[in-house]
């Protein structure tokens, strides 16, 4: 399926495994997201962010320097980038996670390993709704 309107759109992809976001980069690809830049933690995304802007940022929850529930509380307290969507990808799902990452102001949340048709869904609805 073809997307054309998504083909401006700019997705932000934080991972600490380059094959998760090898993945998540691929299943952009297929809905026709070619602006796509990645990073391997925290601190590298939040310098990305002052640079450029992001439609959408995917992001995992466990990651060295700046971990992911920690990048979403400093989006969601910088005025300029607090509105951009965020999508918390993680193998770790408790109750007390899912909550946190609420509270913090995450719109979606994925739980690792994923299959991509889901992930596609949260990326059109958010996109969609931006």
């Amino acid at each position: 399926m073809q997307h054309t309107s998504l083909k401006t759109k700019s997705v932000l992809v934080v991972d600490d495994s380059t094959f998760i976001r090898n993945l998540v980069i691929s299943a952009l690809k297929t809905i026709n997201i070619t602006h796509i830049k990645e990073a391997a933690d925290g601190r590298q995304a939040y310098a990305a962010l002052q640079n450029k802007r992001f439609d959408l940022i995917i992001c995992d929850w466990h990651m060295p320097e700046l971990n992911g529930i920690d990048l979403l509380k400093k989006i969601r307290s910088d005025e300029r980038l607090k509105k951009i969507p965020f999508i918390m990808l993680t193998s770790d799902v408790t109750t007390e996670n899912v909550k946190e990452a609420i509270t913090a102001g995450v719109d979606e949340y994925l739980t690792k390993p994923f299959r991509t048709d889901p992930l596609i869904e949260k990326v059109l609805r958010l996109l969609d709704a931006t």
